[in-house]
Protein backbone atom coordinates (compact mmCIF):
# COMPACT_ATOMS: atom_id res chain seq x y z
CA UNK A 1 0.00 0.00 0.00
CA UNK A 2 1.34 3.38 -0.96
CA UNK A 3 1.52 6.49 1.19
CA UNK A 4 -2.04 7.06 0.23
CA UNK A 5 -3.11 4.32 1.26
CA UNK A 6 -3.90 2.65 -2.16
CA UNK A 7 -3.05 -0.48 -3.33
CA UNK A 8 -0.41 -1.09 -5.54
CA UNK A 9 -0.44 -4.66 -7.38
CA UNK A 10 1.65 -8.12 -5.71
CA UNK A 11 2.87 -10.20 -8.62
CA UNK A 12 3.24 -13.39 -6.32
CA UNK A 13 0.99 -14.45 -3.32
CA UNK A 14 2.00 -14.00 0.18
CA UNK A 15 3.30 -16.98 2.04
CA UNK A 16 0.05 -18.53 4.10
CA UNK A 17 -2.64 -21.40 3.19
CA UNK A 18 -5.25 -19.85 0.60
CA UNK A 19 -7.57 -22.69 1.01
CA UNK A 20 -7.79 -23.38 4.72
CA UNK A 21 -10.62 -20.77 5.20
CA UNK A 22 -13.96 -21.91 6.83
CA UNK A 23 -16.99 -20.87 7.80
CA UNK A 24 -17.06 -23.83 10.43
CA UNK A 25 -14.48 -22.00 12.48
CA UNK A 26 -14.97 -19.13 14.29
CA UNK A 27 -13.58 -15.98 13.36
CA UNK A 28 -13.69 -12.71 15.27
CA UNK A 29 -11.54 -9.88 14.27
CA UNK A 30 -12.89 -7.49 11.18
CA UNK A 31 -10.94 -5.28 9.09
CA UNK A 32 -13.38 -2.00 8.30
CA UNK A 33 -12.37 -0.50 5.24
CA UNK A 34 -13.04 3.40 4.72
CA UNK A 35 -13.60 3.98 1.03
CA UNK A 36 -13.57 6.84 -0.77
CA UNK A 37 -13.24 10.37 0.05
CA UNK A 38 -15.86 10.22 2.26
CA UNK A 39 -14.17 7.07 3.97
CA UNK A 40 -17.50 5.03 3.88
CA UNK A 41 -16.81 2.23 6.04
CA UNK A 42 -17.41 -1.47 4.95
CA UNK A 43 -16.61 -4.06 7.30
CA UNK A 44 -15.73 -7.74 6.48
CA UNK A 45 -13.96 -10.48 8.72
CA UNK A 46 -9.79 -10.39 8.28
CA UNK A 47 -10.00 -14.21 7.97
CA UNK A 48 -12.13 -14.09 5.51
CA UNK A 49 -10.74 -10.68 3.40
CA UNK A 50 -7.09 -12.61 3.41
CA UNK A 51 -8.41 -15.75 2.10
CA UNK A 52 -9.91 -14.06 -0.96
CA UNK A 53 -7.26 -11.24 -1.19
CA UNK A 54 -3.57 -11.50 -1.89
CA UNK A 55 -2.85 -8.17 -1.49
CA UNK A 56 -4.50 -8.44 2.24
CA UNK A 57 -3.09 -11.46 2.90
CA UNK A 58 0.75 -9.87 2.26
CA UNK A 59 -0.61 -7.05 4.17
CA UNK A 60 -1.38 -8.65 7.30
CA UNK A 61 1.53 -10.92 7.33
CA UNK A 62 4.20 -8.17 6.71
CA UNK A 63 2.45 -6.21 9.40
CA UNK A 64 2.26 -8.33 12.46
CA UNK A 65 4.20 -6.54 14.64
CA UNK A 66 2.12 -3.51 14.17
CA UNK A 67 -1.37 -5.17 15.08
CA UNK A 68 -1.99 -5.45 18.46
CA UNK A 69 -2.36 -8.77 20.67
CA UNK A 70 -6.45 -9.34 21.34
CA UNK A 71 -7.73 -6.38 18.82
CA UNK A 72 -10.54 -7.26 17.61
CA UNK A 73 -10.80 -4.79 14.35
CA UNK A 74 -8.09 -3.49 11.60
CA UNK A 75 -8.86 -0.21 9.81
CA UNK A 76 -7.44 -0.11 6.17
CA UNK A 77 -8.15 2.89 3.26
CA UNK A 78 -9.26 2.81 0.13
CA UNK A 79 -9.50 6.77 -1.02
CA UNK A 80 -9.44 6.83 -4.42
CA UNK A 81 -12.02 3.85 -4.76
CA UNK A 82 -15.53 4.93 -4.90
CA UNK A 83 -18.37 2.84 -2.37
CA UNK A 84 -20.46 1.70 -5.69
CA UNK A 85 -16.86 0.07 -7.49
CA UNK A 86 -16.51 -1.56 -3.65
CA UNK A 87 -19.73 -2.74 -3.42
CA UNK A 88 -19.45 -5.26 -6.71
CA UNK A 89 -16.19 -6.19 -5.32
CA UNK A 90 -17.81 -7.14 -2.27
CA UNK A 91 -20.86 -8.87 -3.70
CA UNK A 92 -17.97 -11.16 -5.72
CA UNK A 93 -16.18 -11.79 -2.34
CA UNK A 94 -19.42 -13.01 -0.75
CA UNK A 95 -21.43 -14.02 -4.11
CA UNK A 96 -18.45 -15.05 -6.65
CA UNK A 97 -21.19 -12.96 -8.83
CA UNK A 98 -20.24 -9.26 -9.60
CA UNK A 99 -24.41 -8.53 -9.63
CA UNK A 100 -27.75 -9.19 -7.22
CA UNK A 101 -29.12 -9.86 -10.70
CA UNK A 102 -29.15 -10.34 -14.13
CA UNK A 103 -30.18 -7.48 -15.33
CA UNK A 104 -27.83 -4.86 -13.38
CA UNK A 105 -25.83 -3.70 -16.67
CA UNK A 106 -23.07 -0.98 -14.66
CA UNK A 107 -21.42 0.95 -17.24
CA UNK A 108 -17.99 0.72 -18.38
CA UNK A 109 -16.24 3.12 -15.92
CA UNK A 110 -17.55 1.42 -12.94
CA UNK A 111 -16.56 -2.12 -14.27
CA UNK A 112 -13.22 -0.55 -15.67
CA UNK A 113 -12.51 0.72 -12.35
CA UNK A 114 -13.86 -2.70 -10.72
CA UNK A 115 -11.17 -4.76 -12.60
CA UNK A 116 -8.51 -2.45 -11.76
CA UNK A 117 -9.13 -2.95 -7.53
CA UNK A 118 -9.94 -6.67 -7.99
CA UNK A 119 -6.36 -6.64 -9.59
CA UNK A 120 -4.60 -4.60 -7.17
CA UNK A 121 -6.11 -6.72 -4.23
CA UNK A 122 -5.40 -9.71 -6.17
CA UNK A 123 -8.60 -11.72 -6.24
CA UNK A 124 -9.07 -14.56 -7.83
CA UNK A 125 -11.42 -14.71 -10.79
CA UNK A 126 -12.88 -11.28 -10.06
CA UNK A 127 -10.74 -9.85 -13.04
CA UNK A 128 -12.63 -12.30 -15.47
CA UNK A 129 -16.13 -11.62 -14.13
CA UNK A 130 -15.27 -8.01 -15.05
CA UNK A 131 -14.09 -8.91 -18.62
CA UNK A 132 -17.18 -11.21 -18.95
CA UNK A 133 -19.44 -8.46 -17.94
CA UNK A 134 -17.68 -5.92 -20.05
CA UNK A 135 -18.82 -7.86 -23.09
CA UNK A 136 -22.12 -7.80 -22.22
CA UNK A 137 -22.14 -4.53 -21.66
CA UNK A 138 -20.78 -4.07 -25.15
CA UNK A 139 -23.32 -6.92 -26.52
CA UNK A 140 -26.14 -4.57 -24.77
CA UNK A 141 -25.56 -1.78 -25.36
CA UNK A 142 -24.11 -2.11 -29.15
CA UNK A 143 -20.60 0.33 -28.14
CA UNK A 144 -17.64 0.22 -27.00
CA UNK A 145 -16.29 2.55 -24.32
CA UNK A 146 -16.07 6.33 -24.98
CA UNK A 147 -12.92 7.28 -25.97
CA UNK A 148 -11.33 9.46 -23.36
CA UNK A 149 -12.65 6.25 -21.11
CA UNK A 150 -10.76 3.99 -23.78
CA UNK A 151 -7.68 5.76 -23.63
CA UNK A 152 -7.59 6.27 -19.88
CA UNK A 153 -8.19 2.27 -18.98
CA UNK A 154 -5.50 1.62 -21.66
CA UNK A 155 -2.78 3.54 -19.62
CA UNK A 156 -4.08 2.10 -15.96
CA UNK A 157 -3.59 -1.64 -17.02
CA UNK A 158 -0.27 -3.28 -17.28
CA UNK A 159 1.35 -4.28 -20.53
CA UNK A 160 -0.20 -7.59 -21.47
CA UNK A 161 -3.23 -7.43 -18.99
CA UNK A 162 -6.39 -9.34 -19.83
CA UNK A 163 -8.02 -6.31 -19.83
CA UNK A 164 -5.93 -3.98 -22.24
CA UNK A 165 -5.85 -6.99 -24.56
CA UNK A 166 -9.75 -6.45 -24.87
CA UNK A 167 -9.38 -2.83 -25.19
CA UNK A 168 -6.96 -3.17 -27.88
CA UNK A 169 -9.15 -5.95 -29.77
CA UNK A 170 -12.42 -4.20 -29.28
CA UNK A 171 -10.22 -0.20 -30.60
CA UNK A 172 -8.93 -2.36 -34.04
CA UNK A 173 -11.81 -3.89 -34.74
CA UNK A 174 -13.80 -0.42 -34.76
CA UNK A 175 -10.45 0.99 -36.62
CA UNK A 176 -11.05 -2.06 -38.94
CA UNK A 177 -14.62 -1.54 -39.77
CA UNK A 178 -15.42 1.89 -39.31
CA UNK A 179 -15.71 4.91 -41.37
CA UNK A 180 -15.11 6.74 -38.92
CA UNK A 181 -11.83 5.29 -38.39
CA UNK A 182 -9.95 8.61 -38.92
CA UNK A 183 -11.49 10.47 -36.65
CA UNK A 184 -11.14 8.08 -33.30
CA UNK A 185 -7.34 7.11 -34.17
CA UNK A 186 -6.79 11.16 -34.15
CA UNK A 187 -7.77 10.93 -30.46
CA UNK A 188 -5.56 8.28 -29.68
CA UNK A 189 -2.38 8.55 -28.05
CA UNK A 190 0.84 7.71 -30.54
CA UNK A 191 1.82 4.85 -28.05
CA UNK A 192 -1.28 3.61 -27.97
CA UNK A 193 -1.65 3.50 -31.70
CA UNK A 194 1.46 1.99 -31.63
CA UNK A 195 0.33 -1.03 -30.41
CA UNK A 196 -2.76 -1.26 -31.90
CA UNK A 197 -0.54 -1.95 -35.47
CA UNK A 198 0.72 -4.72 -33.70
CA UNK A 199 -3.16 -5.75 -32.53
CA UNK A 200 -4.47 -5.37 -35.64
CA UNK A 201 -1.83 -7.31 -37.41
CA UNK A 202 -2.75 -10.32 -35.25
CA UNK A 203 -6.19 -9.99 -36.24
CA UNK A 204 -7.68 -12.61 -38.62
CA UNK A 205 -7.73 -11.87 -42.49
CA UNK A 206 -11.37 -11.83 -42.85
CA UNK A 207 -12.97 -8.40 -44.71
CA UNK A 208 -14.06 -5.38 -42.88
CA UNK A 209 -17.74 -5.35 -41.95
CA UNK A 210 -19.80 -3.13 -44.34
CA UNK A 211 -22.65 -0.52 -43.72
CA UNK A 212 -22.93 1.00 -40.05
CA UNK A 213 -19.75 0.29 -38.24
CA UNK A 214 -20.02 -2.78 -35.22
CA UNK A 215 -19.95 -1.52 -31.42
CA UNK A 216 -18.29 1.97 -31.75
CA UNK A 217 -17.24 3.89 -29.21
CA UNK A 218 -19.78 5.91 -27.22
CA UNK A 219 -21.08 8.94 -29.33
CA UNK A 220 -19.46 8.33 -32.27
CA UNK A 221 -22.40 6.66 -34.05
CA UNK A 222 -24.36 9.58 -36.34
CA UNK A 223 -23.83 11.98 -33.78
CA UNK A 224 -19.74 11.85 -34.28
CA UNK A 225 -19.73 13.09 -30.74
CA UNK A 226 -15.49 11.84 -30.12
CA UNK A 227 -14.60 12.44 -26.76
CA UNK A 228 -11.48 14.17 -27.09
CA UNK A 229 -9.27 14.64 -24.24
CA UNK A 230 -6.98 17.38 -25.35
CA UNK A 231 -8.55 20.65 -26.22
CA UNK A 232 -6.46 23.06 -28.36
CA UNK A 233 -6.25 26.68 -25.92
CA UNK A 234 -6.05 28.86 -29.03
CA UNK A 235 -8.67 29.20 -31.01
CA UNK A 236 -7.80 32.52 -32.71
CA UNK A 237 -11.73 32.57 -33.39
CA UNK A 238 -12.52 36.10 -34.59
CA UNK A 239 -15.36 38.43 -32.90
CA UNK A 240 -18.28 37.58 -35.49
CA UNK A 241 -20.69 39.97 -37.95
CA UNK A 242 -23.71 40.45 -36.37
CA UNK A 243 -26.72 38.55 -36.30
CA UNK A 244 -30.32 39.46 -37.88
CA UNK A 245 -31.85 36.42 -35.73
CA UNK A 246 -31.81 34.92 -32.95
CA UNK A 247 -30.86 31.61 -34.25
CA UNK A 248 -28.10 29.30 -33.64
CA UNK A 249 -26.19 27.21 -36.58
CA UNK A 250 -24.82 24.09 -36.48
CA UNK A 251 -27.64 21.41 -35.90
CA UNK A 252 -30.70 21.19 -38.16
CA UNK A 253 -34.19 23.01 -36.50
CA UNK A 254 -36.32 20.36 -34.09
CA UNK A 255 -39.10 20.72 -31.79
CA UNK A 256 -38.10 20.42 -28.12
CA UNK A 257 -38.87 16.54 -26.80
CA UNK A 258 -40.41 16.41 -23.40
CA UNK A 259 -38.56 16.54 -20.19
CA UNK A 260 -37.34 13.13 -19.77
CA UNK A 261 -38.64 11.25 -16.64
CA UNK A 262 -35.60 10.46 -13.75
CA UNK A 263 -35.35 7.82 -11.73
CA UNK A 264 -35.53 8.34 -8.06
CA UNK A 265 -32.30 10.22 -7.04
CA UNK A 266 -30.07 8.31 -5.28
CA UNK A 267 -28.04 9.55 -2.19
CA UNK A 268 -24.51 10.16 -3.48
CA UNK A 269 -21.56 12.02 -1.99
CA UNK A 270 -19.69 13.95 -4.48
CA UNK A 271 -16.39 16.25 -4.47
CA UNK A 272 -17.14 20.37 -4.51
CA UNK A 273 -17.99 21.49 -8.28
CA UNK A 274 -15.06 23.26 -9.67
CA UNK A 275 -15.21 27.00 -9.64
CA UNK A 276 -13.96 28.27 -12.79
CA UNK A 277 -12.26 32.07 -12.53
CA UNK A 278 -12.06 34.07 -15.75
CA UNK A 279 -9.04 35.28 -16.48
CA UNK A 280 -8.57 39.37 -15.91
CA UNK A 281 -8.15 40.37 -19.17
CA UNK A 282 -11.40 39.01 -20.60
CA UNK A 283 -12.99 40.00 -17.21
CA UNK A 284 -11.71 43.56 -16.34
CA UNK A 285 -14.45 45.06 -19.72
CA UNK A 286 -15.94 47.89 -17.76
CA UNK A 287 -19.28 48.32 -19.24
CA UNK A 288 -22.45 48.23 -17.48
CA UNK A 289 -24.73 45.58 -19.20
CA UNK A 290 -27.71 47.25 -17.84
CA UNK A 291 -27.33 49.15 -20.81
CA UNK A 292 -27.94 47.08 -23.28
CA UNK A 293 -31.13 44.74 -24.07
CA UNK A 294 -32.40 41.62 -23.65
CA UNK A 295 -32.36 40.63 -27.64
CA UNK A 296 -28.76 41.89 -27.72
CA UNK A 297 -27.80 39.97 -25.53
CA UNK A 298 -29.54 37.00 -26.56
CA UNK A 299 -28.10 37.81 -29.72
CA UNK A 300 -24.67 36.99 -28.46
CA UNK A 301 -25.84 33.89 -26.71
CA UNK A 302 -27.17 32.67 -29.87
CA UNK A 303 -23.84 33.40 -32.05
CA UNK A 304 -22.24 31.65 -29.07
CA UNK A 305 -23.95 28.48 -29.36
CA UNK A 306 -23.57 28.50 -32.82
CA UNK A 307 -20.22 28.71 -32.32
CA UNK A 308 -19.86 25.97 -30.10
CA UNK A 309 -21.78 23.43 -32.69
CA UNK A 310 -20.38 24.68 -35.81
CA UNK A 311 -16.39 25.19 -35.00
CA UNK A 312 -13.65 25.90 -34.90
CA UNK A 313 -11.98 22.33 -34.47
CA UNK A 314 -11.34 23.01 -30.89
CA UNK A 315 -15.28 23.62 -29.67
CA UNK A 316 -15.38 20.43 -31.55
CA UNK A 317 -13.10 18.54 -29.19
CA UNK A 318 -15.09 20.21 -26.14
CA UNK A 319 -18.67 19.95 -26.77
CA UNK A 320 -18.36 16.24 -28.34
CA UNK A 321 -20.05 14.17 -25.63
CA UNK A 322 -22.07 17.03 -24.78
CA UNK A 323 -24.15 17.44 -28.15
CA UNK A 324 -26.83 15.21 -28.03
CA UNK A 325 -29.10 13.97 -25.13
CA UNK A 326 -27.37 11.09 -23.13
CA UNK A 327 -28.78 7.52 -24.12
CA UNK A 328 -28.12 5.32 -20.88
CA UNK A 329 -28.05 1.88 -22.52
CA UNK A 330 -26.31 3.30 -25.62
CA UNK A 331 -23.85 5.36 -23.99
CA UNK A 332 -23.08 2.36 -21.29
CA UNK A 333 -24.44 4.61 -18.31
CA UNK A 334 -27.79 2.93 -17.39
CA UNK A 335 -28.08 4.77 -13.99
CA UNK A 336 -27.51 7.85 -15.50
CA UNK A 337 -31.45 8.96 -14.90
CA UNK A 338 -31.70 7.05 -11.32
CA UNK A 339 -28.69 10.30 -10.96
CA UNK A 340 -29.47 12.83 -12.84
CA UNK A 341 -32.96 14.55 -12.07
CA UNK A 342 -32.94 17.01 -14.82
CA UNK A 343 -30.44 16.06 -18.41
CA UNK A 344 -29.47 18.77 -20.75
CA UNK A 345 -27.74 19.27 -23.57
CA UNK A 346 -27.12 21.10 -26.63
CA UNK A 347 -28.63 20.22 -29.15
CA UNK A 348 -31.91 20.86 -26.35
CA UNK A 349 -30.99 24.66 -25.62
CA UNK A 350 -30.36 24.82 -29.15
CA UNK A 351 -34.11 24.04 -29.79
CA UNK A 352 -35.15 26.04 -27.02
CA UNK A 353 -32.84 28.97 -28.86
CA UNK A 354 -34.77 28.32 -31.75
CA UNK A 355 -38.04 28.65 -30.33
CA UNK A 356 -37.66 31.67 -28.56
CA UNK A 357 -37.89 29.82 -25.00
CA UNK A 358 -35.51 31.94 -23.26
CA UNK A 359 -36.93 35.13 -21.84
CA UNK A 360 -33.16 35.86 -21.22
CA UNK A 361 -29.47 35.11 -20.92
CA UNK A 362 -29.26 34.01 -17.20
CA UNK A 363 -32.00 31.35 -19.05
CA UNK A 364 -29.91 30.25 -21.38
CA UNK A 365 -26.82 30.58 -19.19
CA UNK A 366 -28.29 28.21 -16.62
CA UNK A 367 -28.95 25.52 -18.68
CA UNK A 368 -25.72 25.71 -19.92
CA UNK A 369 -24.32 25.38 -16.60
CA UNK A 370 -27.05 22.43 -15.81
CA UNK A 371 -24.80 20.72 -18.31
CA UNK A 372 -21.64 20.87 -16.55
CA UNK A 373 -23.25 20.05 -13.06
CA UNK A 374 -24.95 17.11 -14.48
CA UNK A 375 -21.20 15.65 -15.74
CA UNK A 376 -19.83 16.51 -12.57
CA UNK A 377 -22.68 15.18 -10.48
CA UNK A 378 -22.65 11.73 -12.46
CA UNK A 379 -18.68 11.91 -13.26
CA UNK A 380 -16.14 10.82 -10.96
CA UNK A 381 -14.04 13.65 -10.14
CA UNK A 382 -10.34 13.18 -12.20
CA UNK A 383 -12.18 10.94 -14.49
CA UNK A 384 -11.47 11.32 -18.17
CA UNK A 385 -15.69 12.73 -18.78
CA UNK A 386 -14.98 14.76 -15.74
CA UNK A 387 -11.53 16.55 -16.91
CA UNK A 388 -13.57 17.14 -20.51
CA UNK A 389 -16.13 18.94 -18.62
CA UNK A 390 -13.79 21.09 -16.91
CA UNK A 391 -12.06 21.87 -20.04
CA UNK A 392 -15.46 23.05 -21.90
CA UNK A 393 -16.58 24.79 -18.60
CA UNK A 394 -13.84 26.58 -18.52
CA UNK A 395 -13.96 27.89 -22.30
CA UNK A 396 -17.19 28.61 -22.19
CA UNK A 397 -17.13 31.20 -19.13
CA UNK A 398 -14.19 32.96 -20.57
CA UNK A 399 -15.91 33.38 -23.92
CA UNK A 400 -19.21 34.24 -22.18
CA UNK A 401 -17.51 37.28 -20.26
CA UNK A 402 -16.68 38.75 -23.47
CA UNK A 403 -20.47 39.43 -23.98
CA UNK A 404 -20.16 43.17 -23.38
CA UNK A 405 -17.20 43.37 -25.91
CA UNK A 406 -19.16 41.62 -28.22
CA UNK A 407 -22.35 43.54 -28.04
CA UNK A 408 -20.04 47.09 -28.01
CA UNK A 409 -18.61 46.46 -30.95
CA UNK A 410 -21.72 44.66 -33.13
CA UNK A 411 -23.51 48.16 -32.10
CA UNK A 412 -19.92 50.53 -33.29
CA UNK A 413 -19.20 51.84 -29.69
CA UNK A 414 -16.34 49.55 -28.55
CA UNK A 415 -14.17 51.70 -26.29
CA UNK A 416 -16.55 54.42 -25.95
Amino acid sequence: MDSEGTPTRITDRADGDATGFSWMAPHVIFVVIFVGENEVPFGILKDFLCHKSAFYRSHFANNQEEIEEGKLEHIVKLPQTSPEVFGYVQNFLYTGRLFMDADTHPGYEILIATWKLGHELGIDGLCDAVLEAMTECRRVTQHIPATPLLIQAWKDAPEDSTIRKLILGWAAEYIRSSESRQEFTKSLPQPMLSELVITMSNLDSSPAMQGNPLFPPTGLTNRKNVHYLEADDSDGEPLPKAQKHRHSEGLPHRSVQGERKAGPKKSTSRASLPVVKVKGKRASLHVDDHQYSTDQKMNFCADLLGRMLSGPGFWTRLVGPFREPVRPLEDGVPDYLDKIKSPMDLSTIKAKMDAHEYSNEQEFLSDVRLIFSNCFTYHKQGSPMWTNCEKFQKTFEEKYSTINKWIAKMDGDEGH
